[in-house]
């Protein structure tokens, strides 16, 4: 009987203590919370008076000054980034300044250089160049003009006789037609470049590549005299078709006899000479 009661009592002083532990361990739990509720307000009213700290600074003179001084040193920054740029950039004008002007001075050396004549120097001994304003020109007289247009050649071939004509100027085989200005000339040999020089072509060009490049069209020819009845120098020079320029030919129909110039109108016009060192160079007509 006593064990029993001895044992309900151990019960019974077990349960009180159990539930004394469990009151106290609620409570120190209780007592947690509220300590992190306090932390967590705490840091909220910190960072509440940070930011009015800031605020404050903020509004202070010294933090504008700060301010201020970086805006200041960051446009200096970039002042000095242009005037470096600036003076970059007036070297490299500068040099293009140069460059240009040595253009200038190659096209100015071009211009006279094509401008300029190539004459005999009898105290050079030797061909030279030399320029327009080393010309002296002078005029020899005028020419009266009544068929609006003026011939240039050796009078000679005005007066060839028949006999020497048909010895110096045998017959040709080939006859050319010139396709822009319907001009005719005939040549032996359709790979001499003579005729081109004679028509006054830029480049230098044989009959047969006249021909291929469109210039000229080979027409047939029965070798009668005189080849040319239309620009024979010793004919009656009467073409139907009016030229600006007309190339003279022989009896065979070659070219190189003369050149007929239409001047447009009848009249009296000047002849210059060109002089260097008063040796004839140029003759100018002026129209």
């Amino acid at each position: 009987m006593y064990e029993i009661i001895a044992a309900a009592t151990n019960l019974t002083a077990l349960a009180v203590i159990g539930f004394i532990y469990a009151a106290y361990i609620k409570n120190l739990r209780a007592v947690n919370q509220l300590k992190e509720t306090q932390l967590k307000v705490s840091e909220q009213n910190l960072k509440l008076w940070k930011d009015k700290a800031l605020e404050l600074e903020r509004r202070a003179p010294e933090f504008v000054e700060k301010q201020l001084s970086d805006r200041i040193r960051v446009r200096e920054e970039e002042l000095a980034r242009l005037v470096e740029d600036s003076a970059s950039h007036e070297e490299q004008i500068e040099l293009k300044n140069k460059e240009i002007g040595s253009l200038r001075d190659s096209l100015e050396k071009a211009t006279e250089y094509r401008n300029s004549i190539t004459v005999w120097d009898s105290e050079e001994k030797d061909f030279i160049e030399v320029s327009d304003s080393d010309l002296e020109q002078r005029c020899i007289g005028s020419v009266c003009v009544d068929s609006a247009s003026l011939m240039i050649c050796d009078p000679w071939y005005l007066n060839m006789p028949p006999e020497i004509e048909e010895l110096e100027l045998p017959k040709q085989k080939h006859m050319y037609r010139v396709i822009t200005t319907g001009e005719l000339f005939c040549t032996d040999d359709e790979n001499d470049p003579f005729p081109s020089e004679l028509l006054g072509l830029e480049e230098e060009l044989t009959a047969q590549e006249m021909a291929v490049n469109g210039l000229t069209k080979k027409i047939d020819y029965n070798g009668a005299l005189p080849a040319i009845e239309t620009s024979y120098i010793a004919g009656n020079l009467r073409d139907p078709d009016y030229k600006k320029i007309r190339h003279l030919s022989f009896s065979n129909g070659r070219l190189g006899a003369g050149i007929a110039i239409s001047l447009g109108a009848d009249g009296v016009y000047p002849i210059y000479v060109e002089y260097y060192k008063d040796v004839m160079q140029r003759i100018i007509i002026e129209v």
